[in-house]
């Protein structure tokens, strides 16, 4: 990263860069920042990918474009790209399958060879497109790529804390270029005015110019117009000279030059650049006498030659722009906006010109700037989304689309993580035309401040809202009372003013065979929350899937919207019952619809969901996985509620793998949020308990999961399936040598666990009862806990009881039957990669006398969750690359996998895996 002030030389060192790069065989991808282009959406990514594709054979972008390119290519429109699957609505945001698809891209063109990724003024970039530099930048060592970036420090207009995360990053080199020195200054004044300056001359132009060298470049040009030389008498001519600005030094070179010339260049100002026709319609000229002025132009340098027609430097276009009053520039845009909408597919450039013109009541201004803000939201660009309809609403708009345009207003700036969000959202509801279209914005509005943990406020507009309708939306108003529940029982704060409402609407979805889904959702919700048994709970969250029939009802295209909230719903309950197996293929379907049309906030649910679930099975590197794709995902920027929920999911699987330093690291942008008091929050808490408590710090951790327990009975919430809060305070306690508290706290989750009935949390709670217990009854509750957790697909927590019953039966004297259970802990650990469990049950297994073998690594067996399923995709003839779009990892990641398979496996190519994954090839173990 070059990081330099105007004119200091950064667009020079990269021409240069860019000339070795291309001798050394590189391919060069070049593009440039713009003043007037930073609020178009992926201007600098299209600069940057568009000509390639265009250069492509047929065969070549097909090739390019597979898979995740595809898809973000498609919604980006770019050359050659397929059509995105279906209307593209605007309920989907597509920003992270945007970013993953152009990472993608960049992969694809970086195999066939190295690239050299070349980006000038990244001040000036999009925000979309920086984001998206920030998002490879992590990943470029995984690439054949360099990536050069040109910045002004502290650019008025920059997104700032994107730039810094570039910066930051350890792989990026930031090279700060330092002003011309006295002697270079001196070498540069004698080559231009032909003669040895003197130094008080030099110190005059030093001066003047602070050693930039594009100032000092139009220094020397004026002072050889004016025939000055380099004495110390004409230093006051240097001063004089150099005290003009650049705009005012322009103007007069300007006036020298033919009339048709200066008319062309302001209109170019206008424009920023433009092909010569679009120039000379905005400066009046017919096109042979701008192809003069523009010569005119280039001769006294300040156009580059050739096309499309540009200045040969920003400074130059801001000098003569800003010698433009602020109605001509007004008018200027207004004009050009009218001469580019008649191009087709120009519409990004006539709504930046709409952004800097004057409002003016005109409904075709409101018209184009509502339809490039839908566009912007389409293609994953929420920041430029905002400012179009900011805009479009300072027109104004007629009064009765206000509403609607606040509506969508608030939304992106959600999405975008901008901070007037709630006020714009409560706009919209205040501005809506009836009590029906308020209360449609009063959910969306809820919604936004439940996801902000922001709860209390959240029941007050959904009941407000509900308050305004009567007896003819009766339906609306069930889904404002579901919502407004749902919202309120995730807040100790407002859980018990909801309790009534609560038992209210589960009685209702009981009764009422035509409940809808949103209804039967919450329903199940309450029902697992509450401890009724499991599978009452899992039939309703069956129900409300059966009632959609396939797909949100009264979704009303608004993103995270109908199908984020009961969907989401209905997949938690699902899995708090412990119904994985209904569960798993919802989500894969629901991540698989997310890639194909690009909805990043599905991808982030269902991702989370899948990774909780991951953790649940034992299956921590699928965990992982999940987890910080979700992130990933959710970092544009995430809503607080997932990723504290995703950062609690993480950590404890980091925890569980023995990485501690990493779940610290993961924790850390995120440990004020898990005090904040929401149940969402007390996964990401009860996750830094076990991460203090591996530590070796157990009060800490205690402390932690004794005030889980606190947020979750304020909240009214009893089910141990959701946290298992008393099972972690009783094994604290117990470590801290207070036995009668760890026994209380774990008899009371056994008793809620018989009567949620699901067999892994009866096994937890079993497991933490009798290692609490002890004697004859311990040893049957471990045995029982073994059963119950092997019922519940639940193998890492089956090898944690494993491993404490060996450990038991070790310190009674009866080591041969110890030696089995404590194996068998161990080779699941080990395959599992929980290095912790594997330690404690190898050091158990030592103290009976017995030296562990070494653990099976080979074998179906052997395999992993996650190295099972990168083995079936590789047998069914997926390439490397493939595999690694599918399953959102690298690559790289995907080669690890299958080395380790083939390890394994003891197999020599991926032609032999189809058989061998088929179960009747012998494998050798």
């Amino acid at each position: 990263m070059l990081e330099g002030p105007a004119g200091i030389g950064k667009t020079a060192l990269l021409a240069a860069a860019r000339t070795a790069a291309a001798d050394g065989g590189m391919r060069v991808l070049r593009s440039r920042g713009t003043e007037f282009e930073r609020d178009f959406a992926f201007g600098v990514v299209r600069q940057l990918f568009e000509p390639p594709l265009a250069e492509a054979s047929e065969v070549e972008r097909a090739d390019l474009l597979q898979a995740a390119a595809g898809v973000a290519a498609g919604i980006l429109r770019l050359p050659g790209a397929p059509a995105a699957d279906g209307p593209h609505s605007s309920g989907v945001d597509p920003s992270f399958a945007i970013l993953h698809g152009l990472y993608w891209l960049c992969a694809n063109l970086a195999a066939a060879g190295p690239l050299c990724v070349v980006v000038d003024d990244a001040h000036w970039v999009d925000a979309p497109s920086l984001r998206y530099l920030a998002f490879l930048l992590t990943r470029l060592e995984e690439l054949d790529v360099a990536l050069l970036l040109a910045t002004r420090p502290c650019e008025e207009g920059t997104d700032a804390e994107l730039l810094a995360n570039v910066a930051a990053d350890p792989s990026a080199d930031v090279i700060r270029l330092q002003p011309l020195t006295r002697t270079a200054v001196a070498q540069l004044v004698e080559s231009s005015l032909a003669g040895a300056p003197d130094p008080v001359f030099v110190e005059a132009c030093l001066r003047a110019t602070r050693g930039t060298p594009f100032l000092m470049r139009m220094l020397m040009e004026a002072l050889r117009e004016g025939g000055i030389a380099p004495t110390a008498e004409a230093a006051r001519h240097v001063e004089r000279v150099g005290a003009r600005t650049v705009g005012r030094s322009i103007r007069l070179r300007l006036r020298r030059l033919p009339e048709h010339a200066g008319r062309l260049a302001r209109a170019l100002a206008v424009l920023e650049q433009s092909d010569l026709l679009q120039a000379a319609r905005l400066a009046g000229l017919d096109e042979a006498e701008a192809a003069e002025a523009a010569e005119v132009l280039v001769t006294a340098g300040i156009l580059e030659s050739g096309r499309p027609l540009t200045f040969i430097h920003p400074i130059v276009r801001r000098g003569v722009y800003s010698e433009l009053s602020s109605a001509e520039r007004a008018q200027g845009h207004r004009r050009a906006a009218q001469l580019l909408a008649e191009q087709p597919g120009a519409h990004e450039r006539v709504a930046q010109h709409l952004l800097v013109s004057e409002p003016a009541g005109d409904g075709w201004v409101v018209e184009r700037l509502v339809a490039a803000a839908c566009a912007a939201g389409k293609q994953g660009a929420p920041e430029s989304e905002a400012v179009l309809l900011r805009r479009a609403l300072a027109e104004p708009p007629p009064p009765g689309d206000r509403s609607g345009l606040l509506l969508d207003l608030g939304m992106a700036e959600a999405s975008a993580g901008l901070a007037d969000w709630s006020e714009h959202l409560q706009g919209a509801v205040q501005a809506a035309p009836n009590a029906a279209a308020a209360a449609g914005a009063a959910i969306v509005l809820g919604l936004a401040l439940s996801r902000a943990q922001r709860f209390a406020e959240a029941v007050e507009v959904l009941d407000r809202a509900s308050s305004s309708l009567d007896f003819r939306h009766s339906e609306l108003a069930l889904r404002l009372e579901a919502a407004a529940v749902v919202a309120g029982m995730n807040d100790p704060v407002t859980a018990p003013s909801v309790a009534f409402r609560r038992e209210t609407l589960r009685e209702r979805a009981a009764a009422d065979p035509a409940a809808p889904p949103e209804l039967l959702a919450a329903a199940a919700l309450i029902s697992i929350l509450t401890n009724e048994p499991a599978e009452v709970g899992a039939d309703l969250a069956t129900g409300a899937l059966l009632a959609a029939d396939g797909g949100p009802s009264g979704s009303d295209a608004r993103p995270w919207f109908s199908f984020a909230t009961w969907f989401s719903q209905t997949t938690l309950s699902l899995f708090w019952a412990e119904r994985y197996a209904q569960m798993r293929p919802l989500l894969d379907g629901s991540i698989a619809q997310a890639r194909a049309c690009g909805d990043s906030s599905r991808l982030a649910v269902g991702l989370a969901h899948r990774g909780w679930l991951a953790l649940r099975r034992g299956d921590l590197c699928a965990a992982e996985g999940d987890t910080r794709t979700a992130l990933t995902a959710t970092e544009l920027p995430a809503p607080t509620m997932y990723r504290v929920l995703n950062g609690g999911v993480l950590v404890k699987t980091l925890v569980d793998q023995g990485e501690l330093d990493a779940a610290e690291q993961a924790l850390a942008p995120l440990d004020a949020e898990a005090e904040s008091g929401s149940i969402t929050a007390a996964v990401l808490r009860l996750a830094r308990g076990r991460l203090r408590v591996e530590q070796g710090r157990v009060a800490e951790g205690l402390e932690d999961f004794l005030a889980v327990g606190v947020v979750l009975t304020r909240a009214l919430v009893t089910c141990p399936s959701y946290l298992p809060w008393r099972s972690e305070a009783a094994l604290a306690h117990l470590a801290l040598g207070d036995r009668e508290s760890a026994g209380r706290l774990a008899e009371e989750e056994l008793e809620l666990a018989r009567v949620f009935g699901a067999p892994r949390a009866l096994g937890v709670a079993k497991r933490a009862a009798g290692v609490v217990a002890g004697g004859e009854r311990g040893e049957l509750l471990l045995r029982e806990a073994i059963d119950a957790l092997e019922r519940g697909d639940a193998r890492l927590e089956r090898a944690r009881a494993l491993a404490d019953l060996g450990a038991m039966l070790r310190r009674r004297n009866r080591r041969s039957e110890a030696r089995e259970l404590l194996r068998e802990a161990l080779d699941t650990a080990h395959r599992a990669g929980a290095k912790p469990l594997a330690e404690q049950a190898e050091t158990e297994l030592r103290a009976t006398g017995a030296r562990p073998r070494r653990v099976a690594l080979t074998g179906l067996d052997s395999l992993t969750a996650s190295e099972r399923r990168i083995a079936e995709l590789a047998s069914q003839g997926h390439t490397n690359r493939e595999i690694a779009q599918t399953l959102f990892v690298t690559a790289r990641t995907v080669e690890g996998h299958l080395t380790s398979i083939f390890r394994k496996l003891q197999l020599d190519s991926r032609s032999e895996l189809p058989a061998t994954l088929a179960g009747d090839a012998s494998v050798a173990a």
